[in-house]
């Protein structure tokens, strides 16, 4: 009986959504808009890598994560991935991130002698480094980056090096002079990494700064914050939560972070000043004869007066980010290489023996014994040994780049534009296609004759990217983090997330396409659609009688920019979709699932096998012979009404609401029909009746408010708890009645109990549920019958109450139809006592059934009704409503098509004449629905409805409350079409 109202359907709620809602629905669709981008692009992505090989997946979801870690048996995995995959293979960090890995020299080369704006570095990790580097040469791209790789270039001219020999020479003798000294106090090891870590930022100090801080024997501020700074950057690394700005700086590390940078750029700042001082006063060239007589020119003055092509110098804070950029990537780098080498050599005490007679052949009758600039050119073997030593161990084992391009390798495979690559120098320095036995430690792989016929690319170790010590796979090269269990859960969601709203997405571009032969109104904008579009007002039923008569077939609406919704307003056009099977045109439940804690999984709200169990099940208590002994109770029903009508008019009452009145009588007679219980509630109140009446308003007031169409919301609010304790009072009713009719069915045994409700004519629903056996022998269980006895309770008793007080509206403003009516009862009851009305008599009263149609016809209880298409539907004209599409079919805009009914807004009850009849649709008159699930209590509806419209006329005149000229009621559709106000009339008694 019940379906959806046009309230909802009719996009009327929607006239009063907040600015916060239409905010979030404004960002949920440029998410859409953004996801769907990066659907089709990774999409497209994974197809073009299909061509790479990878290694087996831990699981489809994992991808390779977590294979690799910092540690040994991962630089061994590294290298065994080397020998199975010897030029490149593709890695995926969990489901939906590749990485390509190149381990070949061949193969790196397109994409490290790419320009910089070709193969940027990927910037992941170094955006961290920002705030203490700033936009220096590491963190620059594009012009800026050229730019700027241009001013620093004769920074390094060997002309400029040649006096950094000279610092080199101090800080190593400053070293090893702390080494003697800490042997002599019986230290037997040193741990090489500490050590030349503070020399190398020794000697950076003075080259960069031209200051002396001693730090390899004193504590120094400065050189500790670039410590810091250094190891803090690796930590927040490793913690992915903290990647985001605003939460790091909310730590202890992020304060620390931003002090120690603090003290480094108050450092550099203070230099860089005192400098622009000395420049200033003694002028470029003056400043150049100071510098070149000392032969201290150290790389802040290189930056000082570095000019480009147009005569323009660096800023200071240029030159800051350049020398923390210098430090930064100097200390580190250096001292790995040199502290493996020192191991290597250790290892191998032949090569070593030999690197030491070459040193002091070179340096023999020196003094002091200190290396020159042209002693780094003679000293072959020892050359040899560190390039083997940095091939082995390079102080950088990946870098990565991303394509910003398509990059085409040699065999003619592609890189796709937008992935990461990591170029893993330690994979190709451990290629055993590119060096045999990369394992062994063999200077002489580096003698001149051998280096000939290899590739430039297969050692390079001071390739482009970071100048740091990276000894691990990280990030960028499938690193050694450990996700949390809180991101796996976080990854999880997003990869469900982003599968539903693909198959979304797909599924609305297709349907949007095939939708473009339905016409639609004009929409308020592309955003809104046709949102506000017949609102449950007077105003909104004329605006859909207006569409009606423009699109008589149908038309589209859009609910915001991408909900279609497609209503369905002539009886050719709906018949495929209501003749279509319960599977393919299945009951839209978006309004009906707030019913689900009242009705349970009864005939309206169930769906597949167990509605259509369900419904061969209780077609039998809607048979004939089942239904006439409730003639009587109809009878009892509406003569209490009419009595209290006669009453309330004695008392002086001119006016009556039909609404109410009528409400009440119909919930008494369906009391007694389905339980057998006489409520009197039309004469003193029932916790029952009331119960039901409460749990109509509140599920239509909440229709009203879309917020708290979530369920852990509403159940918060003072609705929600009343809902619930409504519920509650009707199922215990209903679990009662049950229990005791089973208790009672089992005492006298099925037969007799039969012959006891047949002698007292008295079988009632419940009986009828209880008896109810499917084709398997199997009944129905308590909560299936009780959800069909509320939902038979909630169907049957505002249905029938809209329809006879509407009817009895019009007879009101049609007197003459009225009369006729009245006179055609006063002759089928002549002469009969008492004057009630029998089952056989529903037949004879043509004329009162033809304006009963006539007004289902103009005021239709439900005004619309919904189906969701989970097939294809073709409609007349070849057009075809998309699986998935939701279609209204709107009973109202049915009768009131003027294509079908000939001045559809006139009452007029002879169009329901036989002879008019015959040639019009079985779908032209559809108020109780059609179809498989058309309403199957309509012939106990139409009943009631017949006994109470006869009664009341053979015993009242009803008149409008506002006279013949009165003003029309304002009509509503909620979940039954009401009146605005109540619908209110006039009743005169009859002798």
């Amino acid at each position: 009986m019940l379906q959806l109202s046009l309230s909802y359907l009719g996009l009327g709620w929607l006239l009063t959504i907040s600015p916060w809602t239409l905010l979030m629905l404004a960002g949920a669709s440029w998410l859409l808009a953004r996801l769907l981008t990066w659907t089709y692009a990774f999409y497209d992505n994974c197809c073009r890598l299909r061509c790479f090989p990878q290694p087996t997946k831990r699981s489809w979801f994992w991808g390779h994560l977590g294979l690799t870690k910092s540690n040994e048996e991962s630089m061994k995995l590294v290298e065994e991935l080397g020998r199975c995959f010897r030029d490149v293979h593709l890695w995926w960090i969990g489901p939906i991130c590749p990485i390509l890995r190149l381990v070949h020299p061949k193969f790196v080369a397109p994409l490290l002698q790419a320009p910089a704006d070709f193969a940027p570095k990927e910037m992941t990790l170094y955006n961290f480094l920002e705030p203490w580097l700033g936009n220096g040469l590491l963190l620059s791209a594009g012009s800026k980056w050229s730019h700027r790789r241009r001013l620093l270039t004769p920074a390094f001219h060997f002309n400029i090096l040649k006096p950094y020999v000279k610092i080199f020479n101090r800080s190593a003798n400053t070293m090893h002079a702390k080494w003697r000294r800490l042997i002599a106090e019986g230290v037997t090891s040193l741990d090489m990494f500490e050590h030349i870590s503070l020399m190398t930022l020794d000697s950076l100090q003075r080259c960069v700064f031209g200051f002396d801080s001693n730090c390899q024997e004193s504590r120094s501020d400065y050189i500790e914050a670039i410590l810091e700074l250094s190891t803090l950057v690796v930590k927040r690394y490793q913690q992915i939560f903290l990647h985001k700005d605003f939460l790091y700086y909310l730590t202890p590390d992020g304060r620390r972070f931003r002090k120690a940078c603090r003290l480094v750029h108050s450092f550099t700042d203070g230099i860089i000043r005192e400098r622009q001082r000395t420049l200033a006063s003694q002028g470029p060239e003056g400043f150049l004869k100071a510098k070149a007589k000392t032969r201290t020119l150290d790389f802040i003055d290189v930056l000082l007066l570095a000019k480009d092509e147009d005569g323009k110098a660096l800023s200071d804070q240029d030159i800051r980010a350049e020398a923390d950029t210098f430090m930064f990537g100097g200390h580190d780098t250096t001292a790995s290489g040199l502290s493996w080498v020192l191991y290597n050599l250790a290892k191998h005490p032949q090569h070593q023996e030999r690197c030491r007679q070459e040193v002091r052949e070179l340096l023999r009758g020196r003094d002091p014994q200190e290396v020159e600039w042209d002693d780094l050119a003679r000293l072959p073997f020892l050359t040899m040994c560190l390039k083997e030593s940095l091939r082995l161990h390079p102080p950088v084992t990946v870098i990565s780049r991303r394509c910003a391009r398509d990059v085409r390798l040699p065999d003619g495979r592609v890189i796709p534009r937008g992935n990461t690559c990591v170029i893993s120098i330690f994979g190709i320095h451990h290629n055993p296609s590119v060096w045999p036995d990369p394992e062994v430690y063999d200077p002489y792989r580096f003698h001149p004759e051998n280096v000939q016929d290899r590739c430039p690319l297969a050692f390079m170790p001071f390739s482009a990217g970071p100048r740091m010590r990276w000894p691990s796979l990280s990030w960028p090269g499938l690193g050694p983090m450990v996700p949390s269990p809180w991101l796996l859960l976080l990854l999880a969601t997003a990869s469900w997330l982003g599968a539903r709203v693909l198959m979304w997405i797909y599924t609305f571009c297709k349907n949007a396409w095939r939708l473009r032969c339905f016409p639609q109104p004009p929409r308020r904008n592309w955003f809104l659609g046709h949102v506000g579009l017949g609102p449950p007002t007077e105003q909104g039923m004329q605006e859909v009688t207006e569409l009606v008569a423009a699109y008589p077939q149908g038309f589209m609406v859009w609910l915001g920019p991408v909900v279609p919704l497609i209503s369905l307003c002539h009886p050719d056009v709906v018949r495929p979709v209501l003749n279509a099977s319960a599977e393919v045109a299945i009951k839209d439940v978006i309004f009906y699932e707030f019913l689900r804690p009242w009705l349970g999984d009864g005939l309206l709200l169930s769906a597949g096998a167990k509605w259509g169990r369900h419904r061969r099940m209780l077609t039998p208590a809607f048979h004939f012979s089942i239904l006439k002994p409730y003639l009587k109770i109809f009878n009892d029903s509406v003569n209490t009404m009419h009595a209290k009508w006669r009453r309330l008019i004695a008392e002086g009452v001119t006016r009556l609401d039909m609404f109410e009145h009528i409400s009440l009588m119909t919930l008494d007679s369906l009391l007694k029909c389905v339980f057998s219980f006489d409520s009197n509630c039309q004469e003193k109140p029932s916790e029952y009746i009331a119960a039901i009446v409460e749990l109509s308003a509140l599920v239509a007031k909440r229709h009203q408010q879309p917020l708290l169409h979530l369920d852990f919301l509403y159940q918060l609010t003072p609705d929600g708890r009343r809902f619930r304790k409504a519920c509650r009072l009707v199922h215990a009713f209903t679990d009662a009645v049950i229990r005791e009719r089973r208790r009672s069915l089992l005492g006298q045994g099925l037969d007799d109990g039969l012959r006891a409700k047949a002698k007292a004519k008295t079988l009632d629903f419940i009986d009828v549920l209880l008896l109810a056996k499917d084709e398997d022998g199997k009944a129905l269980s308590d909560q299936d019958i009780r959800a069909e006895a509320d939902t038979f309770m909630f169907e049957g008793h505002d249905t029938t109450a809209s329809g006879l007080s509407w009817v009895l509206y019009n007879l009101a403003k049609h007197p003459q139809h009225q009369e006729r009516c009245r006179q055609e009862v006063r002759e089928l009851l002549r002469g009969r006592d008492p004057q009630e009305v029998e089952w056989d008599d529903l037949a004879r009263l043509p004329f009162l059934t033809m304006c009963l149609k006539e007004s289902l016809r103009l005021h239709p209880p439900v005004t619309v009704i919904s189906r969701r298409c989970a097939r294809d539907v073709r409609l007349p004209h070849g057009r075809v409503i998309p699986r998935g599409v939701v279609c209204l079919i709107s009973i109202f805009g049915i009768h009131h098509n003027p294509a079908v009914w000939p001045d559809p807004e006139v009452f007029d009850p002879s169009r329901f004449d036989g002879d008019h009849a015959e040639d019009r649709s079985p779908m032209a008159f559809i108020p109780f629905s059609a179809g498989p699930r058309n309403c199957i209590g309509q012939t106990f509806a139409l009943s009631e409805m017949k006994v109470a419209l006869a009664l009341t006329l053979l015993r009242f005149r009803v008149l409008p409350a506002g006279g013949a000229a009165g003003p029309e009621p304002r009509r509503k559709p909620e979940l039954i079409l009401r009146a605005e106000g109540g619908l209110w009339l006039r009743a005169q008694p009859l002798d």
